[in-house]
C-alpha cells in the first residue's frame, strides 16, 4: 500500500511522508485501526501549540507490552498470595498487572490478553481447586479459543507425596500450549516447600516480560536495597522454635485411638494467626528406622555429606533433613533411575500400580526389595526433603495470646513385617516432651475463614481431629462476643473414650456460643453412624440455615468423609429444596464460589 499521495497533502515534509509511508505500509487493517485510536487519544491529550518534543515520550508508552494478566486457582491461599506478589513485582518493574481468581475471570477476555501467568494448586487427587474448575473445563472444551496471541507461563503447586503431583498445573500448561499459546518461561512444579522455586519462576518470567516491554528489572532491586532492615521473620524457610507447654492424650482408657492436645509457646516470635490457619511442624525420623536404613546400605552414619541444609554427618541428615517415611512417588522414580530397575520402571508406568506399591511402604522396604550399593550422597539424592506437616490450628489467638494449640492424631500401623509410624505425629507423641522445642511456622489459609459478618450462621462438620479449627472458631466468637448462630457436627468411634473437647462443647452450648451440636459415634452400636447420617436426620433445618445465609465448613479426611458429606449435602438440597440433582449441584457450586462452602481436607 502506497500512502505517499495522501501523506503529501498533509502537514508533513517529504522526509516525514516517506518515513510514515515506510512504517505504515506493512500494517494490516486491525493494526491501523488501533493506531488510529491511539493517535486520536494522543492528539486529545496534547494541548494546542505544545512542543513536539513531547510526542516521542508518548510514543514510547505505545511501544510497551500490554498488561500482564495473572490468574490463580487456590485451595488454601498460597497461589493467591503468590499471584499478588507477582503483580507487585511486575508493577515495580513498570509492567501493568491485573490479578484475578479463575472463578471470577471472564473467559471472553482471553482474546484481550497478551501476557498470561497461571498459578494453580492441585486439590485432592489430581483435581483443580473448586474456584478453578469452570476455567479448567473451558480450556479443555471445544469452546476454547485460539490463543496464539498469548505468551504464558505456569507455576504449579502441589505435594510430591501424592502420585498426581502438580497435575492441575501440568494440565493447564498442556492445554494452553495446545490452544496455540507461546510458553515464554518453563512451567515450574513446586512441592510443599514452594518458596525458592516460586521465586525463581517469578524471576524468570518477569525477565522474559521485561525483554518485550522495555521495563526496568533493576527498578525493583534498587527499591528493595533502600528498604530498612526488618525484624526477624519466621517462616517455612526460617521456622520458630516453639516450646511445648502442655501435652495431653484426649482419648480415654481403652480407646483404639491416640489423639494429643498440644499447647506451644509463641512468645517472642511475633507470629500471628487467625482461626482457620494451619501450623507447619517439622518432625524427625525415628532412630530405629535410621538404624535400619544404615544397616541395609552398609553405611555407618558417620560419613560427611553435603545435603540441602549444608555439610553434616549422614546420621544427622537422615534425622532432620530428609524423609524416610512414607515412601513417595518422587523417591521411587529417582531410585528406579539410579538403579536401572526394570521392575520399578514398570510400576511407575501405571499410576494405579504406583499407588498400590507406595501404600504402607517406606524407604527401608524399597532398599530391601531392590538392593543396590549406595554411597552416602547417592542415598540422599533419592530422598525427599523433610517436609512440614500442616495441622489445623485448634485455638484462637484472641483467646490464648502467645500460645498456639494443636490436635494431633498419632499414626501407628504395621506393614511389611514391621511396626511403623507417622513421621510428625510420632515425633510429637514420642520424641518431644514438655519443655522441648519444636520448629514451627504459621501457614495462612485465606480459604477457610469465619464470615466477615459476625451475625452470619455457621455449620461446622468436623469428625475426629477435623474438629480442631472449629474449636478456634468458637474461641474467637466467644472472645469477640459474636452473636451468629453456630452448629457443630462431630463424629468419632466411641462416646466414652473419643469425644474430643467434650466439656468445652458442653460449656459453649450452655453459654450460647454454640447454638446446636449433633454427634455420631460409629462403634457404639451395631450399625455404624457417621456425621452425614446426623446431617440427613436434620436435613430440613440444615437447609433452612443455608437459605438464611449460613456458611458451611468441612474439615478432615478427604477421600471418604469429605465426599460422603458433600453427597449428603447435595441430597439434602434436592429433598428439602425440591430441586433436581443438577439444580442441587448448581446450588452447591454457588455456595463454593461465594466462599460459603469451605473445606480444609487432607
Amino acid at each position: 500500500m502506497d500512502l505517499m499521495k495522501g501523506l503529501a497533502r498533509g502537514p508533513f515534509s517529504d522526509k516525514q511522508a516517506a518515513q510514515l509511508n515506510e512504517a505504515l505500509s506493512g500494517l494490516d487493517s486491525g493494526q491501523l485501526q488501533w493506531l488510529c485510536g491511539y493517535i486520536t487519544g494522543v492528539s486529545q491529550s496534547t494541548p494546542a501549540g505544545a512542543d513536539n518534543t513531547a510526542v516521542p515520550a508518548v510514543a514510547a508508552v505505545a511501544a510497551e507490552t500490554p498488561k500482564l494478566q495473572i490468574l490463580y486457582g487456590s485451595h488454601t491461599g498460597n497461589s493467591e498470595a503468590l499471584a499478588n506478589n507477582l503483580a507487585q513485582r511486575a508493577k515495580a518493574q513498570g509492567v501493568e498487572a491485573e490479578v484475578s481468581d479463575m472463578a471470577t475471570f471472564k473467559t471472553r477476555d482471553l482474546k484481550k490478553i497478551t501476557n498470561l501467568a497461571v498459578l494453580v494448586s492441585t486439590h485432592g487427587i489430581g483435581e483443580p481447586p473448586v474456584q478453578a474448575e469452570d476455567f479448567y473445563n473451558f480450556l479443555h472444551s471445544k469452546k476454547a479459543p485460539d490463543l496464539s496471541h498469548v505468551k504464558f507461563s505456569v507455576l504449579a503447586l502441589g505435594d510430591s507425596s501424592y502420585v498426581d503431583f502438580c497435575q492441575t498445573g501440568k494440565a493447564f500448561d498442556a492445554a494452553l500450549e495446545k490452544l496455540g499459546a507461546q510458553r515464554i518461561s518453563p512451567r515450574v512444579d513446586c512441592d510443599v516447600d514452594f518458596e525458592d522455586l516460586a521465586e525463581a519462576w517469578q524471576n524468570s518470567f518477569l525477565q522474559q516480560i521485561a525483554q518485550t516491554s522495555g521495563a526496568n528489572p533493576a527498578a525493583e532491586a534498587k527499591s528493595n536495597e533502600a528498604a530498612p532492615a526488618a525484624q526477624t521473620q519466621y517462616s517455612r524457610k526460617n521456622p520458630f522454635e516453639a516450646t511445648i507447654l502442655e501435652k495431653i492424650n484426649l482419648n480415654g482408657k481403652g480407646s483404639s485411638k491416640e489423639t494429643i492436645h498440644l499447647e506451644l509457646s509463641l512468645e517472642g516470635s511475633g507470629l500471628q494467626y487467625e482461626p482457620g490457619d494451619a501450623l507447619g511442624v517439622y518432625g524427625t525420623n525415628s532412630p530405629s528406622l535410621i538404624e535400619g536404613v544404615l544397616q541395609t546400605t552398609n553405611l555407618s552414619g558417620d560419613e560427611v555429606v553435603q545435603g540441602h541444609n549444608g555439610e553434616k554427618t549422614l546420621a544427622e541428615a537422615l534425622t532432620y533433613d530428609y524423609e524416610l517415611s512414607p515412601l513417595s512417588s518422587v523417591t521411587l522414580a529417582k531410585y528406579a533411575e539410579l538403579t536401572g530397575s526394570t521392575r520399578l520402571k514398570g510400576i511407575l508406568a501405571d499410576n494405579e500400580k504406583v499407588l498400590e506399591y507406595l501404600h504402607g511402604r517406606d524407604i527401608l522396604d524399597l532398599l530391601k526389595e531392590v538392593p543396590y550399593k549406595l554411597k552416602a550422597n547417592d542415598l540422599l539424592s533419592v530422598l525427599r526433603k523433610n517436609m512440614p506437616r500442616m495441622y489445623s490450628i485448634a485455638s484462637a489467638q484472641a483467646a490464648v495470646e502467645d500460645e498456639v494449640h494443636l490436635l494431633v492424631s498419632v499414626v501407628r500401623y504395621q506393614a511389611y513385617g514391621r511396626n511403623k509410624e507417622g513421621l510428625c505425629s510420632a515425633t510429637l507423641a514420642d520424641r518431644f516432651k514438655v519443655d522441648d522445642k519444636v520448629k514451627v511456622f504459621v501457614d495462612k489459609n485465606t480459604r477457610f475463614k469465619l464470615p466477615k459478618d459476625a451475625d452470619t450462621p455457621v455449620i461446622m462438620v468436623g469428625p475426629g481431629t477435623g474438629v480442631a479449627p472449629f474449636r478456634a472458631f468458637m474461641q474467637h466468637r466467644e472472645v469477640e462476643e459474636h452473636t451468629g448462630k453456630s452448629w457443630l457436627f462431630f463424629g468419632d468411634r466411641n462416646f466414652t473414650t473419643d469425644f474430643l473437647y467434650q466439656t468445652e462443647w458442653q460449656q459453649y452450648l450452655k453459654e450460647g456460643v454454640l447454638t446446636k451440636a449433633d454427634v455420631a459415634f460409629s462403634r457404639d452400636q451395631e450399625q455404624k453412624h457417621y456425621v452425614q447420617h446426623r446431617m440427613l436426620e436434620n436435613g430440613k433445618e440444615l437447609y433452612n440455615w443455608l437459605e438464611d445465609g449460613a456458611h458451611f465448613y468441612v474439615c478432615g479426611e478427604a477421600k471418604r468423609m469429605a465426599k460422603d458429606v458433600h453427597n449428603t449435602l447435595k441430597e439434602i438440597i434436592e429433598q428439602h429444596g425440591g430441586v433436581t440433582h443438577e439444580k442441587a449441584e448448581e446450588y452447591i457450586k454457588h455456595l463454593q464460589i461465594a466462599n460459603r462452602y469451605q473445606t480444609d481436607i487432607y
